[in-house]
């Protein structure tokens, strides 16, 4: 006969106490779900031994009961935990409500601008001045027009030999006076390093590498409604297409060969065969980004039509066209007459020799030559439609460096087809790339669209290796034509003439020849 039990009061188990009279074999279950029992006791006791123990009993009670009271306790425990860390994840969730009540569509990152009024908010960028991001500038135009004030100051470190004035003073401004009246403050450090960089914690060295990770950061310093705030503002498809265009214009523009730019100048082209910005009605951060990119790399030279348009649009939005000395554009008498020369007529600002200069050296060392003007020209196909009356042969020309920074001026008839890669297996030279618009003026004295091989009468110090299209050289064609230190007028001289002037120059040229 089977042995009894005695009754049992299970108060957590059931609302009324039940007499049972049951086999004690009853009581020896497995457990009711992964967990062992001790497993379920130690999470409440804190303890397995103490919790086996509890199970085994004192002497003369079953063990069963006591196990299934146990695994309640500790069920009901883990309940409660669990209850408590809902309510607190409620709690939280309604804060941020209440702290964001008008929000109707914001980027995960953009929940406030760090930029506090009174306080001046510090961004330390490194960056080399062979790639300068001229993005910064553009950004600070911005920034100000959103009311928040940007003050830039740079600095050389020892590891950079120099850094132009022009491009200093571009990076250059306090439009408050004391940089404690700025809410912003851009601090520029000139190093030999491959990428800019942002330190946003000097404390805990937190830096953010690459000139598009920079843009995206301070794009979140503008106010949530400010479209440059893009995360803030924008649909998850149009963020998406910002985030790629900005890693495609660091990979292939930036950092990118010359068919990779060449590919994305296409592209460029054609979203701006839409709109007037690259995304739609607005200027946005990929237009912050892109014009930086194109600028750096010198890409704006021989751009397709509609990038030109876009990219002075851009730069006299950015306030840099004023910056640059202006050539003194001596324009034929019958369309001015009577202009007044001034004292330093021939010469730019910074002591290059501008287009009349050119002319009375020219005339000085007898050499005839034509000239026309013309409307300003940023590709070979609008000057080949401005100067079709002109004889002789029409030349493009290149502003170019290699990996060791040496730099070449290279010169090729208009239909010429010229690879930089060919061009660098004929000289002997690796990485042939575009030069930088603030190397070229210090050196040659022209913007970018304006490089010409009599540009080369202001290399006093022979620092630009000069590569020429040896058909230039060729006798059978009356003249060849250069600008003459400006995009808007197209000025010639004989082959031979132009040999006399080179060896006036003291550059040797390296011929080449193009198919």
């Amino acid at each position: 006969m089977a042995t009894s039990v005695k009754m049992y009061r299970l108060p957590k188990l059931a609302s009324t106490p039940t007499v049972v009279d049951l086999p004690t074999c009853m009581y020896k279950m497995s457990p009711i779900n992964k967990f062992a029992s001790t497993d379920l006791a130690s999470s409440y006791y804190g303890s397995t031994t103490c919790a086996t123990n509890y199970v085994s009993g004192p002497p003369g009670k079953i063990g069963g009961l006591a196990e299934l009271e146990m695994r309640q306790e500790a069920v009901l425990h883990r309940l409660q935990c669990l209850k408590q860390q809902l309510d607190k994840l409620q709690n939280n969730k309604c804060l941020t409500d209440q702290s964001m009540p008008s929000m109707s569509v914001v980027g995960a990152a953009a929940q406030s601008s760090p930029v506090k009024i009174g306080t001046v908010h510090d961004l330390v960028i490194a960056a080399n001045p062979d790639r300068p991001p001229y993005s910064l500038v553009l950004l600070r135009k911005l920034l100000k027009n959103v009311g928040f004030p940007v003050y830039c100051a740079n600095h050389v470190h020892s590891s950079v030999k120099k850094v132009s004035e022009s491009l200093q003073k571009t990076f250059t401004e306090s439009p408050e006076g004391d940089r404690s009246k700025h809410s912003l403050a851009f601090t520029l450090h000139w190093k030999d390093v491959s990428s800019p960089s942002l330190m946003v914690n000097p404390l805990h060295q937190t830096p953010i590498s690459g000139e598009a990770n920079i843009i995206r950061y301070v794009s979140r310093l503008f106010p949530l409604s400010s479209p440059y705030n893009y995360e803030a503002t924008g649909t998850f498809t149009s963020i998406t297409e910002t985030d790629n265009l900005l890693d495609q214009l660091t990979n292939q523009m930036i950092c990118g060969n010359n068919k990779e730019r060449q590919a994305v100048l296409r592209l460029l082209n054609g979203r701006l065969g839409r709109a007037s910005w690259l995304m739609g009605d607005k200027c946005s951060i990929v237009d912050v980004m892109a014009w930086s990119a194109v600028r750096q790399t010198g890409s704006e030279a021989g751009a397709p039509a509609n990038v030109s348009k876009w990219y002075r649009a851009v730069s006299n939005l950015a306030g840099l066209e004023s910056s640059l000395p202006q050539e003194n554009n001596i324009v034929s008498s019958k369309n001015e007459k009577n202009q007044t020369i001034s004292k330093n007529a021939g010469k730019t600002s910074n002591g290059h020799m501008d287009r009349k200069g050119l002319e009375q050296l020219l005339k000085k060392l007898n050499m005839k030559f034509q000239v026309q003007d013309h409307e300003e020209v940023f590709t070979v196909e609008a000057l080949m439609k401005n100067v079709s009356p002109m004889s002789g042969l029409h030349m493009k020309n290149l502003f170019l460096k290699d990996k060791k920074k040496n730099l070449y001026l290279l010169s090729a008839r208009h239909n010429a087809e010229v690879k930089l890669n060919e061009v660098g297996k004929q000289i002997g030279v690796k990485e042939l790339r575009f030069g930088d618009e603030s190397v070229m003026f210090d050196v040659l004295g022209v913007k970018q669209g304006c490089v010409t091989a009599y540009a080369l009468i202001n290399d006093k110090n022979h620092q630009v290796k000069f590569l020429l299209d040896s058909e230039a050289l060729d006798e059978r064609h009356e003249y060849i034509n250069f600008h003459p230190m400006s995009n808007a007028a197209t000025l010639g001289i004989s082959p031979a003439n132009l040999k006399t002037f080179l060896s006036h120059t003291g550059h040797e040229p390296t011929l080449l020849t193009f198919k």
